[in-house]
């Protein structure tokens, strides 16, 4: 539950009910693991992802007595995403690293919900059975107010009254959210699962949610119900007689395919005065001929954000002016919520401050569209008294740059820079991996270069060492898109900021160490210092100041010796060099 939430058409959120029975955004177990065989096939090897996956399970069951009711032994999408480090490891050992990469990409693009990854990074997590997880120094618990696991559709009795005494907020207004002005508050039900995933819970649903909906205190709210179920949702309405007039009905749709439109016509025949169609993630365009928009009366249309960019699918900007001009045309309200993480226009993608994209003033001007239906102006409307009160909204980030008034030239003139230098710092990852091909094959031979050391410094001007902490850099930030939490959708973008996190000694620590790095930034690039103030911090529970004294030089130049010992064992040449640098440097 939220008072306030980022999410652009709503004012809050509620969920009586936490979790899913899964749908295309988390699928069943059964359909992740086919789509890891079909990848790996492509690679060349033949598994059974569902056999491997059982034996972890059981090995995580058999070493360990520990239990929590939210673990359980069977191969489920939650227990397929937390053991897909040991699943890729073994794959490698087996197949490859083709096969491994085949497997960690198919998993990532079959299980992208945002509601499930949050259950996922905050719920249980069988590999807490053998003790602690890597890069932890203490247990976890199970967040309160999350069901176990995903699968684990979990009741939360009260939550519905609390959120309906919340203050009204009709007549209010606020400059940086003005497609709300003026409407009475929004409650978005159910955006941390499905409230409707089992018939079971009506009861339930009755006599917790519908009660706050329908007393003076709840009447004062709009409700947007939204569920991949619309068929159940048709009889529970049934069941209670029909919605209120301030419910809003709606469903979601990702694409053309039946399974979506079938949702359309079911929602269709809810017993409700306002319905809505959630098109976000829209994974494929829409042909208005198949979008049938009578008896509908909103819909929101938005781009996948996804958990990295190699794993999200593109949104074409063409196929929300195409639904923009259909809903325009039926006299639909349209909304465009967020363009996502890969947004393209005439097949190319082009990148946004805002990870999301969800920040409008970053449109060109002809996308700003954000409409409620007219049924959300007209309720209540009797009883509007403009107040100059400011619109609740989410607290603003303070170190972003105050707004400055600004022309029209010169707003686009900064795009226009602003994509050059972001393409410029961004190519960082696509220079190390290149680096990474021609050192692995000895590529540079092609070039009549002596040796790699002289291709580096012919070419590209770097001293091979130099070309190693690209190379290192560009490892790490590959290996850190499979331990961001989704949510958290920031990379580094330079060497620098990667630097500090070789200090620490496996994939998860450093995924720990830049997700707290970001935290602290407040959801925005880090700087190298800071990324290293948390390393230390790691590496140091005990406290103290990075660079305090001379002391404190002796114990690092300690500490870089012992990562040194270690890495020579590993054979890793690379890191070897990049630790007597910074030995070096301590000396």
């Amino acid at each position: 539950m939220s008072h306030i939430t980022d999410i652009q058409w709503c004012d809050s959120t509620m969920n009586p009910i936490m979790g899913c029975g899964g749908c295309e955004l988390f699928p069943s177990p059964g359909k992740v693991l086919a789509s890891i065989d079909e990848a790996v096939k492509q690679t060349g090897a033949t598994i059974h992802s569902s056999k491997i996956f059982k034996k972890l399970v059981a090995e995580v069951f058999e070493h360990s007595e520990n239990a929590h009711p939210g673990h359980k032994k069977t191969v489920n999408t939650t227990n397929i995403w937390h053991l897909r480090k040991r699943f890729g490891d073994r794959l490698e050992k087996d197949h490859g690293k083709e096969a491994a990469a085949a497997a960690e990409e198919a998993i990532r693009k079959n299980i992208t919900c945002y509601a499930a990854i949050q259950h996922l990074n905050k719920g249980a997590n069988i590999l807490e059975r053998e003790g602690l997880l890597p890069g932890r120094d203490k247990p976890r618990e199970v967040k309160p107010g999350y069901a176990p696991i995903f699968e684990s559709v979990t009741r939360f009795a009260g939550r519905s009254a609390k959120i309906a005494r919340l203050k009204d907020l009709l007549g209010q207004s606020n400059p940086k959210t003005p497609w709300k002005d003026r409407l009475p508050r929004m409650i978005f039900v159910s955006d941390m699962g499905d409230a409707l995933s089992a018939k079971g819970d009506f009861p339930f649903l009755k006599s917790d949610l519908m009660p706050e909906i329908h007393s003076d205190a709840g009447k004062r709210h709009l409700w947007l119900w939204l569920t991949k179920r619309p068929e159940r949702m048709r009889e529970f309405a049934e069941e209670i007689g029909g919605f209120p007039e301030n419910v809003c009905a709606m469903t979601t749709l990702t694409g053309p395919d039946a399974e979506s439109l079938k949702r359309l016509a079911d929602l269709k025949k809810v017993r409700a005065s306002m319905r809505g169609l959630s098109i976000e993630p829209l994974w494929d365009r829409i042909p208005p001929s198949k979008l049938n928009l009578k008896g509908i009366d909103w819909v929101i249309v938005g781009g996948e954000s996804g958990s990295g960019l190699e794993f999200t699918r593109p949104f074409a900007l063409e196929w929300a002016e195409e639904l923009r001009a259909h809903c325009a045309k039926h006299g639909v309200a349209f909304f465009l919520k967020q363009l996502g993480r890969n947004p393209s226009k005439n097949g190319e993608v082009f990148r946004l401050q805002d990870p999301h994209g969800g920040e409008w003033e970053e449109w060109d001007e002809p996308l700003r569209i954000r409409e409620f239906p007219k049924a959300f102006h007209d309720y209540r409307k009797d009883e509007m008294i403009v107040s100059d009160k400011l619109r609740p909204i989410t607290k603003p980030n303070p170190k972003k740059a105050k707004e400055l008034p600004l022309t029209s030239e010169e707003r686009s003139e900064f795009k226009r820079l602003d994509k050059i230098v972001r393409k410029g710092v961004e190519a960082f990852v696509e220079s190390g991996k290149a680096l990474i091909e021609i050192q692995q094959r000895k590529l540079w031979r092609a070039g009549n270069h002596a040796t790699w050391e002289a291709y580096c410094r012919q070419v590209a001007g770097l001293s091979k060492s130099y070309a190693h902490r690209i190379i290192n850099a560009t490892q790490v930030v590959m290996d850190l898109t499979t331990e961001l939490p989704i949510g958290n959708s920031v990379v580094p973008l330079s060497e620098s900021q990667v630097r500090p996190l070789l200090r620490l000694a496996d994939s998860s620590q450093r995924g720990q160490a830049w997700n707290t790095a970001v935290e602290k930034a407040e959801g925005s690039q880090p700087t190298a210092a800071e990324v290293s103030e948390v390393v230390f911090e790691i590496l140091h529970p005990e406290g103290g100041t990075p660079h305090a004294s001379p002391a404190n030089r002796r114990e690092r130049r300690v500490e870089v010796f012992a990562r040194l010992r270690d890495v020579v064992k590993r054979k890793s040449w690379n890191e070897v060099e990049l630790l007597l640098e910074e030995l070096e440097g301590l000396l």
